[in-house]
C-alpha cells in the first residue's frame, strides 16, 4: 500500500496491466472497491435471473450493484438508509430499492421476491447483517464485506434448518482484478468517481464523516 506516496515499486508477479482506454481515476477505484465487490458477488454464487440484495450503496455497494446486474445478470435489490444513494442505485438499474430506515427490508424482500437468493453486505451496521440473513430464502448465501464494530446476531436453528450460509469476503485475487478491470473497460461497470486536488483533503475527510460522498473520491496528485 502506498496511500500517500508519489511512487511505489512492486514485483512483476503482483502487477496487473490496466486495459487500454480505461480512465486512470476509474482504474484506481477498481483496484480497491471494484475487485473487492466483484469477488464478493462471485462468492455469493448468484446466477442469472436470481435475486441478490446489496446492503449499503456507497463506494462499494454501487459497484457491487453494477457487477451483479451487468456481469452476472442478476435481479438487484438495493438497501440503504440514504434516499440519495437509493436514487443513484435506481439510475444504475436496481430492480427494487428499499430505505431500511423506513421499512423492514427483510420483510419487504420476502414478500416481494420470496426471499433473495443471495445478499452482499457492504454496510458497516450490525442491523444490515442481521437483516440480510432474514432476507434470504432457504439455501441462500450472505456475503459479509463491511466491518461493523459489533458482533452480528445469528438465528442458528434457521441457518441449520434452511441451509443458509454466511461467508466473509475481503479482496479478490490477481485474476479477479484482471476480470474486474476488463468489465470496466467494456463499459459494463462504470465507477462513480470524483477527482479532487490534494488541497481538498481535509474537506474530503469531513464529507466522508458526514456521509456526503457518493461513489469513490480520487485524490489527484498531479497538480
Amino acid at each position: 500500500m502506498a496511500a500517500w506516496r508519489k511512487s511505489a515499486s512492486s514485483p512483476p508477479t503482483t502487477r496487473v496491466k490496466v486495459p487500454d482506454g480505461l480512465d486512470s481515476a476509474a482504474a484506481s477505484s477498481i483496484t480497491c472497491a471494484g475487485v473487492t465487490t466483484y469477488k464478493a458477488v462471485k462468492v455469493s454464487h448468484i446466477k442469472p435471473g436470481q435475486w441478490i440484495a446489496i446492503y449499503g450503496l456507497g463506494g462499494l455497494g454501487n459497484l457491487a450493484l453494477q457487477y451483479a446486474k451487468n456481469v452476472f445478470n442478476a435481479k438487484v435489490i438495493a438497501i440503504d438508509v440514504n434516499d440519495g444513494q437509493l436514487e443513484l442505485a435506481a439510475s444504475m438499474g436496481a430492480d427494487l430499492t428499499i430505505n431500511s430506515r423506513n421499512e423492514d427490508a427483510a420483510k419487504v424482500i420476502q414478500e416481494k421476491t420470496g426471499g433473495a437468493h443471495a445478499a452482499v453486505v457492504t454496510a458497516v451496521a450490525k442491523a444490515a447483517f442481521n437483516s440480510a440473513v432474514d432476507a434470504v430464502r432457504a439455501g441462500g448465501r450472505v456475503v459479509a464485506v463491511g466491518l461493523p464494530p459489533e458482533a452480528m446476531s445469528l438465528d442458528i436453528p434457521r441457518l441449520v434448518l434452511d441451509g443458509i450460509e454466511v461467508v466473509g469476503s475481503l479482496v479478490g485475487t490477481r485474476q479477479d482484478l484482471v476480470e474486474a478491470f476488463q468489465f470496466a473497460a467494456e463499459g459494463k461497470v462504470v465507477p462513480k468517481v470524483t477527482l479532487r486536488p490534494l488541497e481538498d483533503i481535509n474537506a474530503i475527510f469531513k464529507e466522508m464523516e458526514q456521509g456526503q460522498i457518493r461513489g469513490r473520491m480520487v485524490i489527484d496528485l498531479r497538480s
